[in-house]
């Protein structure tokens, strides 16, 4: 057995700080740097543009984190998909007025959301989407809670990516 059949999940550092705490900001500002050496918002945006047949109203970003991942994903889109409203879901709040105004120069509105993922879920069922946006958060889940989260997701977007 070569010990990929089993993931070991365990809380990540970042999750028990306070937003402001060093470690955390030091944490954050390695994740755009893996973003930015995986080309991330490059690959989502040009998988935005394949799979979404025409310039969306609404996506719902789950697990936002400080929002810079698709503030670099809307970057490379807003040229094609003007007034795009995106909702930032996460468990803390991160979205600051510097990052808003970011995405009002661009065209697109911003609501950013503080709660747990299967709580707002449950309680938004009737919440449409155009797409449901995700990255570097799914790996926080075992098997049955991915499976309970996408099926909270399924009635709320044609797309998740």
């Amino acid at each position: 057995m070569s010990g990929l059949e089993h993931r070991k999940l365990a809380p990540e550092i970042l999750d028990g700080l306070a937003a402001d705490d060093p470690r955390a900001l030091a944490a954050r500002r390695d994740l755009r740097r893996i973003n930015a050496l995986m080309f991330q918002a490059k690959i989502m945006a040009s998988l935005l543009g394949k799979f979404v047949p025409k310039p969306p109203r609404r996506i719902l970003e789950i697990g936002a984190g400080d929002g810079s991942f698709m503030l670099a994903v809307a970057r490379r889109m807003a040229g094609q998909w003007p007034q795009v409203e995106l909702v930032m879901l996460d468990r803390v709040d991160l979205i600051t007025a510097q990052l808003r105004g970011d995405f009002d120069r661009l065209g697109w509105t911003t609501e950013g959301i503080t709660a747990d993922v299967f709580d707002w879920a449950r309680k938004n069922e009737g919440r449409r989407f155009d797409a449901i946006t995700v990255n570097l958060f799914l790996h926080h889940f075992d098997d049955a809670e991915l499976v309970r989260l996408f099926s909270l997701m399924v009635p709320k977007a044609p797309l998740l990516l």
